[in-house]
């Protein structure tokens, strides 16, 4: 007798009225168990031991780079705290190309009396033109014109380096690409918002970065990426300019192949985006940078909702099959459970510390139970009422 037949009649004898229904529930929590270890041992396997420089002789010089950033409206703490931070990053030869798109006097004196200190600071500017409001895509066309180098890092007014070696990272990847792509976290505050929004930043960094390793690459984030000046000119600029959205998705879509694509992974790379609310900010732009995503390829589109569908499937059979399975055979659906939480908690630790984010493993429990539903809720938000501050 076969154990399927011994665990039936074990199913009979206590007066399961269904015991096909309770078979099926445990194979399917199987299955999804399955479904979701392909993902964190498979997908996301490589992310801890990534390493960016194998094969690359260490006495190579990486290139000189332009560092763009475009300053809008109340760049004031930009100028203020973050342009010292940029024009101090230890690296040999480089610039940092301002775009002034403020329409702002006072910013555009205190950006030349900047320039006035730091040789290396570089100021371009768009006037302003009645009832137009210049786009973003547009103010970074304008920075790459502007620059003197054929390599270029771009990062936002919004957020900061965390190192002076930051630069100096991400330039050695265009030792091996000319394509860059980096990490971008949410700065650490306290409060559970802050954790919240921190995992899953983290979260969706872990899929492009996945994806960008194996060859895949879709995405990478507008506060911490760089590509070539031929590159961008290759391919006529960006793409989807009736959109204010898609410089770092829908256009590193169009310039990424499986062979230039670097990935920065270090806590010393790392960038941090500054938090300006709660988790009802945090939907509201994500609300607003994922409307993208309807754009992507459909391989990439399936990939990422089969892992939160298999996710939120397996964790409601595995709680169906503790409710309906005798007591003994109770304990199976939640050691599945428990197996992956510590898969899944252990390989986040490992990614998080190559980024530079830590003291999560608790948060991202909660947050890993309750992403799925939040993600749906978001998709059923961007249809049923459109962002308008997507479209020009």
């Amino acid at each position: 007798m076969s154990f399927f037949e011994i665990y039936y009649n074990q199913l009979v004898d206590n007066g399961i009225i269904d015991p096909q229904l309770a078979l099926g529930l445990l194979g399917a929590v199987l299955l999804l168990l399955i479904v979701q270890l392909y993902y964190y041992l498979g997908v996301y396997g490589r992310l801890p031991r990534y390493r960016n420089n194998r094969g690359i002789d260490p006495q190579t010089i990486p290139p000189p780079v332009s560092v763009i950033v475009v300053a809008r409206e109340n760049s004031y703490y930009f100028i203020e705290h973050t342009l010292p931070l940029l024009l101090g990053q230890q690296y040999h030869q480089y610039e940092v190309v301002v775009v002034d798109c403020s329409y702002d006097e006072e910013i555009g004196l205190l950006l030349n009396e900047a320039a006035a200190i730091y040789p290396h600071l570089r100021l371009t500017r768009i006037n302003a033109q009645p009832n137009y409001e210049h786009s973003i895509k547009l103010a970074i066309t304008v920075g790459i014109k502007a620059a003197a180098y054929e390599h270029m890092v771009f990062t936002t007014v919004d957020s900061y380096p965390t190192s002076e070696r930051w630069l100096s990272l991400m330039a050695k990847g265009f030792i091996g690409g000319n394509v860059v792509i980096g990490y971008c976290g949410i700065e650490i505050r306290k409060g559970f918002a802050n954790r919240m929004i921190r995992c899953n930043r983290l979260a969706t960094s872990v899929r492009y970065l996945a994806a960008a390793i194996r060859g895949r690459a879709y995405r990478g984030i507008s506060h911490n990426i760089g590509y070539t000046k031929s590159l961008y000119f290759a391919h006529k600029g960006f793409n989807h300019l009736n959109m204010n959205i898609g410089d770092d998705d829908l256009f590193i879509q169009t310039i990424a192949t499986p062979t230039n694509v670097s990935i920065i992974m270090n806590p010393h790379a790392t960038v941090r985006q500054m938090q300006y609310g709660g988790l009802g900010w945090w939907h509201a732009m994500r609300k607003t940078l994922t409307y993208a995503f309807r754009y992507y390829p459909r391989g990439i589109r399936t990939s990422i909702s089969f892992e939160l569908w298999s996710r939120m499937l397996f964790f409601l059979t595995a709680i169906a099959a503790i409710i309906l399975l005798p007591p003994w055979w109770k304990i199976i659906p939640a050691l599945f459970l428990l197996l992956r939480l510590l898969i899944v908690e252990l390989k986040i630790w490992r990614i998080g510390k190559r980024l530079g984010e830590r003291k999560l493993a608790g948060t991202y429990i909660l947050y890993d139970l309750t992403s799925p539903l939040g993600e749906c809720f978001l998709a059923l938000s961007r249809r049923l009422r459109p962002n308008r501050a997507v479209w020009r």
